[in-house]
C-alpha cells in the first residue's frame, strides 16, 4: 500500500523546516543553542494552541473568530471542514427541496391524509383532510380521537390491524362513502389516507343489484324447465327413449346454470350488506361436526377423513356465510381430489386466533395461478371444472364472506402433492362457547 503524505502535513513539515533553520541560524549567530532550542518549542506549542484556539472558535461561529487559521496542518484542517460543511448544506437544501415538494404535492391531492405521531397526536395534514375532516391548522398536537369521533374509526385505530381499509359512510355530515386506511412508517408513525369512494361504491352497488336481480329472474324458469326435464326422464317411453341422452345432458346442464345462480345469489347477498346485522355467536365446533357426518355419510368410502374440531370453539360473527366459507372449502378438497386420497379438517385455536384448515392430496394448483384463484369464474383447469361441475365462483364467495368476518384466505399447494386452504380469524373474534 502506497503512502501518501496529505497537503496538510506538507504544509505542516515545510514550515516546521523553515522555521526551525531560522532559529539554528540564530542560535549559529549567538551560540546560545540551548537557549534558542527552548525558545523554538515554546513558539510552536504557542503558535498551535492559537491555531486550535482561532479553529475552535471558528467551529463555534462565535463572533471573536470570524475566519480559520489559514497557515499550516491547522489552515488544511478548516479547509475540509469548510469543504464538508459546504458540502452537507447543499444536501441539507435538497432534502429540504424534496421535502418542500413532496410537502406540496401532497397538498394538492384530492385524497385526505394526515400523519399522527405514536400517541395518535396530529402532526400535519393536507388540504383535502381540512376540507373533508373540518380539521384547522390549530388542531395540529390534538388527538385524532378526539377529532374523529366515529366508532368504526376508532376501533380499526387501536386494533392495529391495517391490512384492509374500512368504509365510512358519513364524514363531518358529508352524505358520502369514504375509505380509510391507515399506513405505518418510520417508529410507530401513521399515516391516514382518507379516499372518496362514493361513485365507485354506487356503481358497484347497482352492478350487484343487477347480479341479484338477473338471477332472481332465472331462477323461475330454470326451475320451471328442471322440473318437466325430471318428469321426462323418469317416464321412460319407446317415444322417449331415442331422446335419453339429450335429455339426461340437458337435465345435468340445467342443475349447472341452477348451481351457478345460487352461487351468484349467495355472492350478491354477502356483497351487498344484507348480512351485516349485528354480529352473533356462532358455534363453529357444531357446524363442522354436522358437516363432517355429512361427508363421512356421502364420501366415507372414497376418501380417508381426519377431522380435528376443537369443541366449545366459536366466532363472534354471521353464521350463513361461515357455513358457506366451510362448505366450498371441504367441497374443493373432494372435488380436486382423486379417490382414496386424504382429506384433513382442523379447526384449532393459537395466539394468533382460531384457524380454520383444510387439506388434501389432490392434483396441487400451479404458483401462478394460487392469486388468481378468488376471482369470480377463475378456472385453472376449465374442463375439468365443466366435469366436476363446478362454478368458479366458490373461492369467490370465501374471499368475500372471510371479509365480513375480518379474515382472509391462504392458499398453499404443490403440484401431485396436494394442498392446503386455510383461514385465520382475529382473536378479538374468538369465543370459548359454553356447554
Amino acid at each position: 500500500m502506497e503512502f501518501k503524505i496529505s497537503n496538510g502535513i506538507s504544509r505542516e513539515l515545510t514550515w516546521i523546516i523553515v522555521s526551525l533553520w531560522l532559529f539554528l541560524l540564530f542560535a549559529w549567530i549567538t551560540d546560545a543553542w540551548i537557549e534558542t532550542l527552548i525558545a523554538y518549542v515554546l513558539f510552536y506549542v504557542a503558535r498551535n494552541l492559537w491555531s486550535m484556539l482561532k479553529f475552535e472558535r471558528w467551529m463555534r461561529g462565535g463572533t471573536q473568530a470570524s475566519y480559520p487559521p489559514t497557515s499550516g496542518l491547522w489552515g488544511e484542517l478548516s479547509y475540509l471542514v469548510s469543504k464538508k460543511q459546504l458540502a452537507l448544506e447543499k444536501h441539507a437544501d435538497l432534502i429540504n427541496y424534496k421535502s418542500e415538494q413532496f410537502r406540496a404535492a401532497s397538498m394538492s391531492l384530492p385524497t385526505a391524509i394526515l400523519s399522527l405521531n405514536n400517541q395518535h397526536q396530529i402532526e400535519w395534514f393536507n388540504e383535502s383532510a381540512q376540507k373533508i375532516l373540518s380539521i384547522r391548522h390549530s388542531d395540529v398536537g390534538r388527538k385524532i380521537e378526539t377529532l374523529l369521533r366515529y366508532p368504526d374509526f376508532i376501533r380499526y385505530l387501536k386494533s392495529q390491524n391495517y391490512q384492509t381499509p374500512i368504509f365510512l359512510d358519513a364524514l363531518s355530515s358529508q352524505k358520502r362513502v369514504y375509505s380509510c386506511q391507515i399506513f405505518e412508517y418510520y417508529h410507530n408513525h401513521k399515516l391516514v389516507v382518507f379516499e372518496d369512494v362514493n361513485e365507485l361504491y354506487n356503481l358497484a352497488q347497482i352492478r350487484r343489484d343487477f347480479v341479484a336481480n338477473a338471477s332472481h329472474e332465472l331462477r323461475t324458469p330454470l326451475t320451471v324447465l328442471s322440473g318437466y326435464l325430471e318428469m321426462m326422464i323418469d317416464m321412460p317411453s319407446e317415444e322417449t327413449q331415442m331422446w335419453q341422452k339429450p335429455l339426461d345432458q340437458m337435465f345435468h346442464q340445467a342443475k349447472r346454470m341452477q348451481s351457478i345462480i345460487e352461487d351468484l345469489l349467495t355472492l350478491s347477498s354477502i356483497e351487498s350488506d344484507v348480512l351485516l346485522k349485528a354480529p352473533e355467536a356462532v358455534a363453529v365446533d357444531d357446524i363442522l361436526q354436522i358437516m363432517a357426518r355429512d361427508q363421512l355419510a356421502i364420501y366415507g368410502e372414497d376418501y380417508e377423513w381426519h377431522f380435528e374440531i376443537a369443541e366449545h370453539l366459536g366466532l363472534k360473527g354471521y353464521a350463513e356465510p361461515l357455513k358457506s366459507v366451510f362448505s366450498n372449502l371441504i367441497s374443493n378438497a373432494v372435488r380436486y381430489t382423486p379417490k382414496g386420497g386424504k382429506i384433513q379438517v382442523r379447526w384449532y385455536r393459537d395466539q394468533q386466533g382460531a384457524h380454520f384448515e383444510v387439506q388434501d392430496t389432490g392434483i396441487g394448483i400451479l404458483k401462478e395461478h394460487i392469486p388468481r384463484l378468488t376471482e369470480r369464474f377463475y378456472r385453472v383447469d376449465t374442463a375439468r371444472s365443466r366435469d366436476t361441475g363446478g362454478t368458479g365462483l366458490g373461492l369467490a364467495i370465501v374471499k368475500h364472506a372471510l371479509e365480513k368476518q375480518g379474515s382472509f384466505l391462504a392458499i398453499e399447494s404443490q403440484i401431485g402433492k396436494g394442498s392446503i386452504f386455510s383461514c385465520v380469524f382475529p382473536a378479538e373474534r374468538v369465543l370459548t362457547l359454553k356447554d
